[in-house]
């Protein structure tokens, strides 16, 4: 019996074969699989295939935001799960999907459906810091009632009149995000992501000063190791609540330069 659900999958990689069959192996109830491949050189292409992906090979982008606004509209189905090849959903997660698409939930006016997130470092699941606990992200979106925009972190808005949907969290239905892998990993892909961070800030509205800048490490860093409990992870999350005080102080750097490149003070 045909189990698929009508339910496209994307999923964008570059070098990830490691991870890839493992987050594929999950998606198996959508009816189309499209994998995005920006250049592997280590098999990646050769895994999705044999997953039934479509692959579609796409220069090199800094993240997925502008893969997600050029094509979550071409998917054969409205309903697009996004995903990435570091993230696996539980059966529990599915199982909860699968009830939503076969009556669960009337989905007339849902224009999302968000999941419980949960973040692995180094392949320990972090207790506390900003990336640690039970976090929430969009996994499903109807494509006619969500907008994306290549925005890094930003770029992801529901469209007016339309309602999200939160998969309330029971314990083991989640998405297991095994976030990254080595210090280099993180360092790497934080650095490609400033890149695009503080016009996406800007473009959104986001406006900063010399004073907010000089105060944003520490405050970063107690929000982190404090507030966020970061101090659970022991010398895990005091490396983290310093890397996220570096990132969010740098990202501060970059928005206010956009700022002055246009005249504007901020606030």
């Amino acid at each position: 019996m045909d189990d698929k659900l009508p339910v496209s999958a994307i999923i964008v990689g570059y070098n990830e074969a490691q991870l890839l069959a493992k987050a594929m192996t999950p998606l198996r109830f959508c009816d189309e699989l499209l994998y995005f491949d920006l250049g592997s050189k280590d098999g990646s292409v050769a895994i999705a295939e044999q997953y039934g992906a479509q692959v579609i090979h796409h220069q090199r982008v800094d993240s997925c935001e502008w893969i997600h606004e050029k094509y979550a509209t071409k998917t054969r189905n409205n309903w697009v799960l996004i995903t990435d090849p570091d993230e696996v959903l539980s059966d529990e997660l599915i199982n909860e999907i699968k009830g939503i698409f076969n009556g669960d939930l009337p989905l007339d006016n849902i224009g999302a459906i968000t999941a419980p997130w949960l973040f692995y470092f180094k392949n320990k699941r972090l207790t506390g810091t900003n990336w640690g606990g039970v976090n929430r992200r969009v996994l499903l979106v109807h494509n006619q009632r969500f907008e994306f925009k290549g925005l890094i972190h930003l770029g992801r808005k529901i469209r007016a009149g339309y309602l999200i949907y939160n998969i309330p969290f029971t314990g083991k239905n989640f998405i297991h995000h095994y976030w990254m892998a080595s210090y280099g990993k993180l360092i790497e892909k934080h650095r490609r992501y400033l890149r695009n961070e503080g016009e996406a800030r800007y473009v959104n509205g986001m406006r900063t000063t010399p004073s907010e800048i000089i105060k944003q490490p520490f405050r970063s860093f107690r929000n982190s190791y404090l507030s966020a409990r970061g101090y659970k992870d022991g010398a895990t999350g005091i490396f983290l609540s310093l890397f996220w005080a570096w990132y969010e102080t740098s990202a501060k750097i970059r928005n206010y330069k956009d700022q002055r490149r246009d005249g504007d003070k901020g606030i």
